[in-house]
């Protein structure tokens, strides 16, 4: 999580390497949700927590990665961390979530996520002079 050159107790010479591409590799690895969050929105955490939980049960294996700030490694007081969670929010961790289309369609039909339902077809508006 923490980004190239950082300087940190575990890293005192600076971080030598890039970050890995977790997501990606969850999904590469057949994962049916993979997700990002951060503890700022607690709604958002239960349900991606919720949705990684049903899913892992019928459809497939799941992955999350939730940030959570370091504050004794990256010296944030206490009282100071959700504003960190917040702005690595919007500077380098943004929510994402992906979900396979049978992990969406197992949603929607067993526990009523609406979202996932199929879209209705739209019926075309006939042309005039167009046969």
């Amino acid at each position: 999580m923490t980004n190239r050159g950082a300087v940190l107790k575990m890293a005192p010479l600076g971080k030598k390497f890039e970050k890995m591409d977790m997501l990606g590799m969850a999904k590469i690895a057949g994962c049916a949700y993979v997700a990002t969050v951060v503890p700022n929105n607690p709604r958002r955490v239960e349900s991606v927590i919720k949705k990684a939980v049903l899913i892992a049960r019928e459809v497939g294996p799941t992955y999350i990665q939730a940030y959570t700030s370091c504050n004794i490694e990256y010296a944030i007081p206490t009282d100071k961390v959700m504003e960190d969670a917040k702005t690595v929010e919007n500077d380098r961790y943004a929510f994402s979530e992906y979900i396979s289309d049978e992990a969406k369609q197992y949603l929607a039909e067993r526990y009523g996520y609406k979202e996932y339902l199929p879209k209705p077809a739209t019926a075309t508006a006939a042309i005039p002079g167009k046969v």
